[in-house]
């Protein structure tokens, strides 16, 4: 099948998926998003569609044992980790080319994201060096928090809310430290600048490239990125026009703009999500 229409098909799926949890029971409902959340969480390189055509198959099961009075629970039994188990061996082992796919998406998107922090930093560099370590540090840090989550939804013995917490803050911490710190000891010898007035053009170039594919895509869970990355754009942009770039230099407008710079991206990318996320639920 197609890439294109299996996407497609996944995307029915999951809207599918979502319309019919709706008709569990909390408690069935509760126990099926524990199978969905292990399924989905086997692996970053399993087929999407297989995944969820057998989630598709175990919800219209436990619809089915509803309706004749039984219990998710019960039909399936209380653990059923082991049936899992057992489902995951017969999906197809993810091919070489779906990894290689996969971990360049990462990469791709971290390198992106990398670059689009130089925006409007003071002069447009980025570093060789550290758009290399950062690819392959996410591709780590997805494969691992996938593992974690995966193997934490049927933890025997699960952990009090305070200590969740605090592992996730400490390691969300030491993940940015490790990024912060190899930012810091990069070598210098892997810099590239960007100088005027190519800085501001090649910023103009990704905005109206970013444009372009998310307008063709319209996927909702690429517009709080897209927003962001908008106007972390377009700040760079006034930086640095000729014909802006003077009023902004000194005084209390440079000091407001720089504020804004930080705070308004992180503060449009949160409100956006919240609101497509709200509406996905509707």
């Amino acid at each position: 099948m197609p890439q294109a229409m299996a996407n497609k098909k996944v995307n029915e799926l999951i809207k599918r998926n979502n319309e019919l949890r709706e008709l569990l029971t909390p408690e069935n409902k509760a126990y099926y998003e524990k199978i969905l959340l292990y399924m989905r969480t086997y692996g970053i390189f399993y087929d999407d569609l297989e995944i969820e055509q057998q989630l598709m198959m175990i919800l219209q099961d436990i619809l089915e044992a509803q309706k004749n009075g039984e219990s998710a629970k019960s039909f399936f039994g209380k653990n059923p980790k082991e049936l899992l188990d057992e489902m995951k061996k017969q999906l197809d082992r993810p091919s070489w080319k779906n990894i290689f796919q996969i971990i360049g998406l990462v990469f791709l998107i971290s390198s992106f994201f990398e670059v689009v922090g130089s925006f409007s930093a003071p002069v447009f560099k980025f570093n060789l060096f550290t758009i290399l370590f950062n690819g392959l540090f996410s591709i780590f840090v997805v494969y691992v928090i996938f593992k974690v989550l995966h193997r934490g939804i049927y933890f025997e013995r699960p952990w009090p809310k305070f200590v969740k917490f605090l592992v996730i803050w400490l390691s969300a911490s030491a993940i940015f430290a490790v990024f912060v710190l190899f930012h810091v000891l990069a070598p210098k010898q892997g810099e590239v600048t960007i100088s005027s007035p190519f800085d501001w053009l090649f910023t103009l170039v990704v905005l109206i490239f970013v444009t372009i594919y998310v307008f063709f895509k319209r996927k909702k869970e690429y517009y709080g990125s897209f927003v962001f990355v908008a106007l972390m754009g377009l700040f760079g942009i006034f930086w640095r026009l000729p014909q802006t770039k003077t009023i902004v230099e000194e005084g209390v407008l440079h000091q407001t703009l720089i504020i804004l710079n930080i705070v308004l991206p992180l503060a449009a990318y949160i409100l956006v999500e919240r609101f497509v996320i709200r509406k996905s639920g509707e």
